[in-house]
């Protein structure tokens, strides 16, 4: 699938934790409607040939709680890319990366993670509930921030933290802060090489007044990109912590 959309990452997702093979959405598959997403429960309605009156089918994921959705906010405030893209009103692919690095994912991380139901007889296992889960990956791609909805936050109470939370920390840490590498080569700035570097004093005095910086003796995790790799609904980075820990002791 295309890895790009929200919608193929969605379905890729689902597919993985064996909950729905690519098979199984090859049309025609029956019609939704009422599609409503709202914290921690999808639901919809859906058409079926030999009842008349359809049936309902609902997809629930637990939202984030207080604590999880702070984590979250601060992750995305302090990326400066996917703060950008969120601002601007996109809700980039990285976010799971992001999010991945706290811990935490917008995706079902575990098959356990979702409740399925239709009020067909089958209950549990039918082309009902394919038809849904195709729908609200369609739907993720008109509007990502359905997935935040999903997990208990609008798109504008997202938007308004993150903002309000960028701006409490007057921008620090952010790449645009720092002084500019020398673009020279190296054979031609010989004169400071065995010297501290502006970008080193900046990064020092930074971190001796408490910065953003501050604390760069982190475990090796804490100081690397998100992979995006996300362990029984923890990030690879929070798992590997301990060990690097143990290892510096």
């Amino acid at each position: 699938m295309n890895g790009t959309l929200w919608s193929a990452r969605f379905l890729d997702r689902l597919d993985g934790l064996g909950v729905l093979r690519p098979a199984w959405l090859e049309p025609p598959l029956p019609v939704v409607s009422q599609l409503t997403v709202s914290a921690g429960s999808v639901g919809a309605r859906v058409a079926d040939e030999q009842d008349r009156g359809g049936h309902d089918v609902w997809v629930e994921l637990a939202a984030f709680d207080a604590r999880q959705w702070a984590r979250a906010e601060q992750a995305l405030a302090a990326h400066r890319g996917t703060r950008e893209a969120l601002l601007d009103g996109e809700l980039p692919l990285r976010v799971e990366g992001v999010l991945a690095r706290a811990g935490l994912s917008l995706l079902p991380a575990r098959a356990e993670d979702l409740t399925l139901e239709c009020s067909c007889p089958k209950w549990s296992a039918c082309g009902h509930l394919t038809a849904v889960l195709a729908a609200l990956a369609a739907a993720f791609d008109t509007d990502p921030f359905l997935l935040t909805a999903w997990r208990g936050r609008s798109r504008e109470r997202l938007l308004r933290h993150v903002e309000d939370l960028h701006a409490a920390a007057g921008g620090a840490g952010d790449a645009e802060s720092l002084p500019q590498e020398d673009p020279r080569p190296l054979d031609q700035r010989l004169e400071d090489f065995w010297s501290c570097g502006e970008q080193h004093r900046a990064l020092a005095a930074r971190e001796a007044a408490g910065g953003a910086f501050a604390g760069a003796a982190d475990p090796a995790p804490a100081q690397l990109s998100a992979s995006g790799v996300v362990v029984r609904g923890r990030g690879l980075e929070e798992l590997l912590r301990p060990a690097y820990e143990a290892l510096s002791d």
